[in-house]
């Protein structure tokens, strides 16, 4: 049976585990984590695709605080007993995801935002830059 191991599943040791355990104990595991997201750039706009699989629309909030844009989504953690039954075991996910992004570069009143397939899109426009213009100052 040990030769059917395969060999990256052997135990080495690892002195940082015992911190991360430690560090579990003490400040109990962490409610919030991240997503994951794309960000891509067109001639007018800014595309973020962040994977939110799962979540029903009320459960994700969109904030705008200029120069940021926070996302927060929160599944609630179901019910220990259900109609049809009970738990024996559940390894899913609850609690909350949050992500602070800087959009400093964006126009706040161009954001949408839709919802499909369990990934959040946000189509933001790009700010209009002011175009420089050349000025000569008499010298006195």
């Amino acid at each position: 049976m040990l030769a059917l191991t395969p060999f990256y599943r052997r135990t080495i040791y690892d002195p940082f585990k015992e911190f991360e355990r430690l560090e579990r104990r003490f400040f109990g595991d962490r409610t919030t984590s991240d997503f994951r997201f794309d960000l891509y750039e067109k001639d007018d706009c800014y595309i973020m695709e962040a994977d939110l699989p799962g979540f029903s629309k009320s459960d994700i909030n969109i904030e705008i605080e200029p120069p940021y844009l926070t996302i927060k989504a929160v599944r609630s953690p179901k019910e220990a007993e259900r109609e049809d039954g009970r738990y024996i075991h559940s390894e899913r996910f609850f609690g909350g995801f949050e992500r602070t992004f800087d959009i400093a570069g964006v126009d706040t009143e161009g954001i949408s935002a839709t919802y499909e397939d369990g990934v959040l899109c946000l189509v933001m426009s790009k700010k209009k830059m002011e175009t420089s213009k050349k000025i000569s100052l008499p010298i006195e």
